[in-house]
């Protein structure tokens, strides 16, 4: 079925969208391999755009590119899913920490307003509804800690984490990681920046060890 590219954004930045989508949402299997004749029927367009998108996918770790075939799903090994995960908690303890020490009242009270709209769909094992409050609480801490740039890089992390966990996330992991939030909520309202650090590096780095491909 062909899919049709709308007015907004280029057709590679469309493309790269919904492929990026698909594969934090598991659509594709692990190891995979995608058809860029295929895709390029499915969205309407020339091989040039699919291309294009599948090489920023392919920077970013999302898949491998197959000369003159198209592209495959990588599968991650244990290694790479273990560096992510400690170098994504390296970033956002750094943020953590940061939150500890420059947040503001009003601040403090959107990273307790978001642990609060995580706390619903941890209880009824909700994930879709958990994925989206956890990114709040997670920009909240971020956004507390006034390092832009710190916050571009960790944000950048997410996709990939989505990725790596998408078939792996199970319910129990829900109660766990709001327990872990409200840990790290309430080290940065008590002003203890080094805490705070190490329960955020904790809660992210511990991810890769419920990942099995």
């Amino acid at each position: 079925m062909t899919m049709t590219m709308t007015a907004s954004g280029s057709k590679t930045d469309q493309i790269y969208d919904a492929l990026r989508t698909r594969l934090m949402q598991g659509h594709y299997q692990f190891g995979e391999v995608l058809s860029t004749y295929e895709l390029a029927q499915e969205f309407g367009v020339s091989r040039r755009p699919v291309m294009d998108a599948a090489m920023r996918l392919a920077s970013e770790g999302f898949i491998s590119i197959i000369p003159q075939v198209g592209c495959r799903v990588i599968i991650p090994d244990e290694d790479r899913v273990r560096e992510h995960f400690a170098l994504a908690g390296i970033l956002e303890g750094a943020g953590a920490k940061l939150a500890a020490l420059n947040a503001t009242e009003v601040q403090l009270a959107d990273i307790d307003a978001a642990l609060g709209r995580c706390a619903g769909p941890a209880e009824a094992d909700d994930a879709a509804a958990f994925a989206a409050a956890n990114r709040d609480f997670h920009s909240a801490v971020l956004a507390a800690s006034g390092n832009q740039r710190l916050t571009e890089l960790a944000k950048h992390a997410w996709d990939l984490s989505d990725f790596y966990i998408q078939k792996n996330r199970v319910s129990t992991d829900l109660r766990r990681s709001q327990s872990e939030h409200s840990d790290i909520a309430g080290a940065i309202s008590r002003r203890e920046p080094g805490l705070a650090r190490e329960l955020m590096e904790g809660h992210l780095s511990r991810f890769w060890m419920g990942v099995h491909i």
